[in-house]
């Protein structure tokens, strides 16, 4: 079974902690790049990344994902609410990749 992780702010990943996931806490979103290789470092295979932490390291997401199948790398929503496109910018991106086209609005 693949390594499951979490990197979101303290309110977000407390939720998944309940749940047996292995969570990296990130206070300030400029930090989520590096906390973001250590987990993959550590050979997480499933890593959800909240949306605030996300919009500042989708250079290294993306780096990440081109690379290998793994990790698995998901966008989810945080606490603060404040990015909410984010996913979803990151979903079309992923699905005009797959396909080869833009998905209407």
């Amino acid at each position: 079974m693949l390594k499951m992780a979490v990197l979101g702010d303290k309110e977000t990943s407390l939720l998944f902690l309940s749940m047996g996931l292995e969570v990296f806490i990130c206070p300030r979103p400029e930090e989520g790049a590096s906390v973001l290789q250590e987990a993959f470092r550590k050979g997480y295979g499933i890593i959800f990344v909240a949306e605030s932490i996300a919009r500042e390291c989708m250079n290294v997401i993306e780096g990440l994902s081109e690379k290998k199948a793994f990790p698995i790398i998901t966008i989810i929503p945080d606490s603060s609410q404040r990015f909410p496109r984010v996913a979803e910018a990151r979903l079309r991106s992923l699905i005009r990749r797959a396909i080869g086209m833009e998905l209407p609005d």
